[in-house]
């Protein structure tokens, strides 16, 4: 999956815009800016109880994969218009090249954005708010399986002049380790998806964060709404032309591959680098929260009866659903305090996320 990805010459992101209007998916900041600035409501609100620990001039924003820059604007947008904001300074951390472009396309006349290279970030650099949207959910999944009350796990091989699935042992112990830990016990047959990178990613974010909010927002949910019967072959999936795709082994580098975020997972794992849960709850809830029927009815009734006027109704539509982005996507805010001091070893306890609004 990794090398399907992000091959530097092959992989899907590496190459093309996957993202938007000319790519295969979009993110709920393209679906309609009213996203953007719901969020920019929320991200305010952190900096300013930050402040209140750590004072300071100038507030920093880091996200981390920012696709098209999209969020970005929308967000940059929205701080313009609050007189009370500190000047934000806006970094963003990219390894696509192509998306690279297209956000400084897009991002050309912001002079208060700027990028940087994971290996520019040093220990406790940042004092502010890591924002990731649509990140985590494109980390390379171990693909486990329970085998005659065995732990194993699916690599791909060729066979003849096509990849197909075999079995094998686990690559890393870990994983068994995570599930005896969470109490997940897998039935005979039942494929598990599980992106462990997401770990070392959050020791890096909470490494480099002095004291401030990791905001991640992603399709998935804890680990157990993820791992049921319901789900027997896992949750990863793949999409091309916008459309749902079935089989990942099939045209690879040409087509989207993912699978649902183990949220679980980010908070057992951010406990541990002292990152403590602030909230948990569903996309539609927190926007809901920050006003979205309010906001979409001003909009609307501004809007004029046109084509762009009923492609925003369907996407506003979107996130009101029960159903759609609105609650298959969570929300997940964390905090690092400046005087926290991180554990060298043991076993995080298992976080239990609290009730899902």
């Amino acid at each position: 999956m990794e090398a399907a990805l992000y091959d530097p010459e092959h992989g899907y992101y590496m190459r093309r815009v996957a993202i938007g209007a000319r790519g295969d998916y979009l993110t709920s900041a393209h679906l309609h800016p009213i996203f953007g600035e719901l969020l920019a409501e929320k991200v305010l609100a952190l900096f300013r109880e930050l402040e209140a620990e750590a004072p300071s001039d100038e507030w920093t924003l880091l996200e981390w994969g920012a696709g098209t820059g999209r969020l970005a604007a929308d967000l940059l947008t929205a701080f313009a218009r609050r007189s009370e904001a500190r000047p934000i300074r806006y970094l963003i951390c990219e390894i696509s090249p192509r998306l690279h472009e297209e956000q400084r396309r897009l991002l050309r006349e912001r002079s208060n954005v700027a990028w940087v290279s994971e290996r520019e970030l040093g220990p406790e650099c940042l004092t502010g708010i890591v924002l990731s949207n649509e990140l985590l959910d494109a980390f390379p999944v171990h693909r486990v399986v329970r085998e005659r009350g065995q732990w194993r796990e699916l690599y791909v091989t060729l066979r003849g002049e096509a990849f197909a699935w075999t079995l094998g042992e686990l690559t890393r112990p870990e994983i068994a380790r995570y599930f005896e830990q969470i109490g997940i016990e897998l039935e005979e047959g039942q494929i598990a998806d599980l992106a462990m990178d997401i770990v070392p990613w959050l020791e890096r974010v909470a490494s480099i964060l002095k004291a401030g909010y990791v905001v991640t927002i992603d399709y998935g949910d804890t680990a157990d709404r993820l791992y049921t019967r319901t789900r027997p072959m896992g949750t990863l999936r793949c999409f091309s032309g916008r459309q749902l795709v079935s089989d990942p082994l099939a045209r690879v580098g040409e087509q989207d591959i993912t699978a649902s975020v183990d949220f679980t997972l980010v908070m057992t794992a951010g406990q541990r680098l002292g990152l403590e849960v602030v909230e948990f709850k569903s996309q539609r809830a927190l926007l809901m929260e920050l006003g979205l029927l309010e906001r979409a009815s001003a909009w609307l009734q501004k809007a004029a009866a046109s084509a762009e006027d009923v492609a925003a109704r369907l996407a506003l539509k979107h996130f009101l659903l029960s159903s759609d982005l609105g609650e298959q996507f969570k929300v997940l805010i964390q905090r690092k305090r400046a005087s926290e001091t991180l554990p060298l070893c043991g076993s995080p306890p298992v976080v239990r996320p609290p009730k899902m609004a």
